[in-house]
Parts: C-alpha cells; structure tokens; sequence
C-alpha cells in the first residue's frame, strides 16, 4: 500500500509551532555567566523557541531544555535573531526559564511541582513567585535555599537583572545604588555556580 502524503496546510502548521533554534552565542555567554560553564551534558538540549500557545505574553519551560519566548523578546520580535539580552527584564526571563532547566538537570521535578502551585494560586490566590525581600545575602540565600522552585526562580531572575542593571548603569549615585542591591544577590550567584560545578556527573533526566 502506498504511503500516504501528510497534508501540506498540517506539516507547515507543525513547523509553526513547533519550530525551535539552537541558542546563539550571545545567548549562551549569558548563561554562560550566571551559571559558570556549563558541566551537565544535559544543558546542550536547550532550544528557544517562540511561544504561540497559551498566554504568548509570558515566557515557558519545559522539561527537555525547551523554553518558549515571547516574540517581543526577540530582535525585530524574529525568533531567528537574538533575544534582547541588553534588555535586563528580557535577560532576566531568559535566566528565569533557563533556571527551571537548572532545577531539572538537579533532579527537582519542576513541572509536577508548578502546575500545584499554579493550582494553588488559581484556586486560593497564593502567589508562587512571591518571597520576602532581604537586604543580608546570607538571609536572602537561606531563603533561595529553602525555597519551592518558582520562588527560587523568580529570586534568580531578580538576582540576574539586579546584576545587569548595575553593570549598565552609568557613574554616579545611581549606579551606586544599583550595585549595592545587586550586592546582595551574590552570594546567591555563586552558590548556584558552585552546585553546577558539583553536579558534573549527573545522568541527563
């Protein structure tokens, strides 16, 4: 029996959607960054791809590496250019999805763990990114620590883009005040670079 030929309309619907493209190396230097050189093989899966499901506003993980991006995110909102990494809010949700991707490759079941604590938000308003702000890096790491894995990503972007802020910040009072709230991010920086380093060997989930 012959094969049949797929739909044309339906092939090209599923590259629509699902069309996705390896991360540039702008992208990668700045995860590059934020996470020390990546050691789990598992972080090579990572793909961008541009988000036409759901709430398109909001940027999505998936477990795989496969993180979804706003097409405002994008260079001339064209996925097949770079994000817009100069901007620290687009910089940071890149951080933010590539964090759960982190989570993962440690062995957290974050997708199980989200959808629970979106349930909580829709049923109850809980808010899940939502911690307690501390100007002690050892209180705010205690807390990173401790926390469910949307707080400890939403802390993670906020401990990103307070960085950038302050490094594009131009001389003067400002910059000085940016830079001692990043200040108290770091601690949290390098404990996350430290435990990549220490989880070289892990199996890819």
């Amino acid at each position: 029996m012959p094969r049949r030929i797929a739909n044309p309309w339906i092939h090209s619907l599923r590259r629509a959607l699902f069309w996705s493209r390896p991360l540039t190396g702008d992208e990668w230097a700045l995860l590059a960054r934020y996470f020390g050189q990546p050691q789990h093989p598992g972080w090579s899966r990572m793909r961008l791809y541009l988000r036409r499901l759901g709430d398109t506003r909001r940027a999505l993980s998936f477990n795989g590496g496969f993180v979804s991006m706003p097409a405002l995110c994008f260079a001339a909102s064209d996925p097949r250019q770079c994000l817009r990494l100069g901007d620290p809010l687009v910089a940071g949700w890149l951080a933010h999805e590539a964090f759960h991707h982190w989570q993962r490759l440690q062995g957290r079941a974050v997708t199980r763990q989200a959808l629970g604590l979106q349930w909580r938000f829709w049923c109850h308003g809980i808010n899940p990114y939502a911690y307690t702000s501390s100007a002690s890096p050892v209180e705010l790491l205690a807390q990173f620590q401790q926390a469910q894995v949307e707080q400890q990503a939403q802390m993670w972007q906020d401990a990103v883009m307070a960085d950038i802020a302050w490094r594009q910040a131009g001389p003067g009072a400002e910059r000085e005040r940016l830079a001692a709230a990043a200040q108290r991010w770091h601690a949290v920086l390098h404990w996350v670079q430290q435990q990549g380093a220490s989880h070289r060997g892990l199996p890819v989930p």
